[in-house]
């Protein structure tokens, strides 16, 4: 069957390309279509012509009617082709999903590796069929019907890995990948649809995989695909106990040193509490230039507020770790939560203070469906919204007002899709990234330039937010001529600090790109260099890496392309003697993290829609909010925000870069720059475009 997954493509999409490589050790065809905003629709549309099932994932409950417009433009497009969905989102929501949105067909809960491979392999979708298939959601004669969840896979060496095709990522000139070394999470934070998700399966909710098999799949990148940068995705990679800890990553060590991976870069995300020295410092010997660290929160209060089970203690040690030995660090810091108050909020100001050093992002918390800060809210009657997007009232009613005023003025800086601080975010992970591959006193020079430049900005951003503060309070009520008027100099005050700032980032931008990308030739024209040996000569060590990674070593070589070399499946062979030309692009620019959810939506959320007549009125769920926590309990038997940030690739046209011998084609993107680990804050839900009356929802 051919199936096309659809989802983002801000980094590998490592959700979808499992997907993926499940699918063709079944014998299906896959192929994966970015949808990164609705204006992707087009593209998405035409890819899916050629293909007799449509994956949606619904990782992001922020980009809800996103997916559903697309869902409904396939099915008025071709209405017998079928659409499934799943994803974090789709798996916490799939009853309030099914019930209202007939151009869903149904959804597949929780990891669908499995699953989807079992949908694709019947041709004939009959109720009786459908029964059959664990973890599923569906319509059967009018009324939603439920199979038993599947149980989350221990084993997660027995699965394929993931499919490598399309352009190469390149990150400051330097190869890269992304990984999975675990899933689930140690964790049960109350904002967090990840464990919610997990708690709807039985099973180990945390699982890992042997460190020979991640070492396996490193060697291969490395040596067939040039890559010399792995970032880990795992929620997890470290435990609660050091012991364990040095005895995988020793294992992880050997196996790297077994298959010759030498100067590498690793970047990792833990939790306070499991940032260890002992275990640091061997990380940091086999090549750890970054940690995303989950802070979160720098007050008691906020910690409480989101079920945050850490302390502040634990999070100053492990800053100061990192700042110790030389590892570049991303926090983020959740400054409105539903009992914020002007007092937690200057604690999180001087929390970032004493560590202002570090790249970091601010946000509110959100509420996502199934979540127990969700059911919390609903049960206090603080929750208004629906299925698609919810808000909360704060306890502290003076915190609607400063909310809104650092929204509306720092939203270029703090907030927006590109925000200021998310953009020295990324160029942070460049930097130590152009510390550890290049060589050179200029290099150093720009390094340590660019880090006075984020301490500034970073002490810049607290002082402005301080002083929104100080006038919130000073000035409670916003329609105050006081306030209006003293609001409007900080506007145009903001405006010009703003511009000057982002002025500064994009002049790092360009001396980065000149530093690694522009040094081989593939920054500015777009056209691929010669590649001969007084070229290389003049390169960084990794540079062979990098045109390996791009395709273009042994360009007159013809060989099978091979999708997971580890089983030896093929997906058929590649021979071109296409050269590439000025006008084949090099490169599209690439910012963003997996887990980091789609900028805020503008348009309105929509009502949703009444039921198709064929689905019968036993279809329609109560979501009043007397009703809501049976729906939650119905739903949840058994993320979306911060943890699912996925990409996946285009595959027309595209050029499978992991053969050494394939050869780049006109018209295909041969690789991608990658903006740098940006772990994102999730963007505010505006459900104040949904009804606020709930019960007529």
């Amino acid at each position: 069957m051919r199936v096309l997954l659809v989802g983002p493509d801000l980094e590998e999409n490592l959700s979808l390309r499992y997907l993926a490589s499940s699918l063709r050790a079944a014998g299906h065809e896959p192929k994966i279509a970015a949808f990164d905003t609705a204006a992707d629709a087009p593209a998405v549309l035409g890819a899916a012509a050629a293909a007799d099932l449509v994956g949606l994932s619904m990782c992001y409950q922020i980009r809800a009617a996103e997916f559903l417009a697309l869902a409904r433009d396939l099915k008025q497009e071709n209405p017998r082709q079928r659409v499934i969905a799943g994803g974090h989102y789709a798996s916490c929501a799939a009853s309030e999903l099914l019930a209202r949105h007939p151009e869903l067909d149904l959804i597949a809960v929780h990891e669908c590796e499995r699953t989807i491979a079992e949908i694709a392999s019947r041709p004939a979708w009959t109720e009786e069929e459908l029964a059959k298939i664990p973890g599923l959601v569906y319509r059967a004669q009018g009324k939603l019907a439920k199979t038993p969840p599947r149980e989350a896979l221990a084993d997660l060496d027995s699965l394929p890995w993931p499919d490598r095709s399309g352009p190469a990522r390149l990150m400051a000139g330097v190869p890269t990948a992304y990984m999975m070394g675990s899933r689930g999470c140690l964790s049960a934070c109350d904002y967090c649809c990840i464990s919610t998700m997990h708690r709807m399966v039985s099973g180990q909710r945390f699982r890992q995989r042997s460190p020979e098999n991640i070492g396996e799949e490193m060697a291969f990148l490395y040596h067939e695909r040039g890559v010399r940068q792995f970032i880990f995705h795992d929620d997890n990679f470290l435990v609660p106990q050091v012991e364990r800890n040095l005895e995988r990553i020793d294992a992880l060590d050997r196996a790297m040193r077994r298959h010759r991976l030498r100067r590498v870069a690793l970047a990792l995300k833990c939790r306070p509490a499991d940032a260890d020295r002992q275990v640091f410092l061997r990380l940091r010997e086999m090549g750890l230039l970054r940690v995303f660290l989950g802070i979160e929160s720098g007050s008691g209060a906020g910690l409480a507020s989101i079920g945050r089970r850490q302390t502040i203690e634990q999070e100053h040690q492990a800053l100061s770790l990192c700042e110790d030995l030389g590892i570049s660090t991303q926090y983020t810091i959740i400054m409105f939560h539903p009992e914020a108050t002007l007092r937690s909020l200057r604690e999180d100001l001087a929390f970032v203070t004493a560590h202002a050093g570090h790249p970091l992002s601010f946000c509110r918390a959100e509420i996502y469906t199934g979540t127990p800060l969700e059911q919390r809210m609903l049960a206090q009657s603080r929750a208004y919204g629906n299925y698609l997007a919810r808000e909360y009232a704060y306890t502290d009613p003076l915190i609607p007002h400063v909310w809104s005023s650092t929204w509306a003025l720092l939203s270029r800086r703090c907030f927006a899709p590109d925000h200021l601080l998310g953009q020295i975010v990324r160029l942070d992970h460049q930097a130590i990234v152009l510390q550890h591959f290049y060589d050179g006193r200029d290099v150093d020079a720009l390094v340590a330039d660019f880090a006075a430049f984020e301490l500034e900005a970073n002490r810049d951003t607290v002082a402005a937010i301080e002083e929104i503060f100080a006038l919130c309070e000073a000035h409670p009520d916003p329609e105050s001529a006081a306030f209006r008027a003293r609001y409007a100099e900080l506007r145009e005050r903001e405006e010009s600090r703003c511009d000057f700032l982002l002025r500064q980032a994009c002049a790092f931008r360009e001396a980065m790109q000149e530093h690694s990308l522009g040094v081989m030739g593939l920054a500015r024209s777009g056209r691929t260099p010669a590649v001969d040996r007084s070229f290389l000569e003049r390169l960084p060590r990794h540079a062979a890496a990098v045109f390996l990674a791009v395709g273009l070593m042994n360009c007159d070589s013809k060989s099978s392309l091979k999708s997971n070399p580890k089983d030896g499946a093929t997906d058929g062979t590649q021979a071109t003697d296409t050269k590439p030309v000025a006008d084949t692009p090099a490169f599209t620019d690439q910012g963003g993290m997996f887990e980091a959810p789609p900028p805020r939506l503008d348009a309105p959320v929509e009502s949703p829609a009444d039921l198709s007549p064929d689905l019968g009125p036993d279809l329609a769920l109560d979501t009043s909010p007397e009703a809501s926590a049976d729906v939650r309990t119905d739903t949840a038997d058994g993320r979306t925000g911060d943890a699912a940030r996925d990409a996946g690739t285009s595959e027309a046209g595209a050029l499978d870069v992991g053969n050494k011998d394939a050869k780049p084609v006109l018209d295909t993107v041969i690789f991608m720059d990658q903006g740098g680990m940006f772990e994102a804050p999730p963007p505010p839900m505006d459900a104040a475009v949904v009804k606020r009356d709930s019960s007529r929802d």
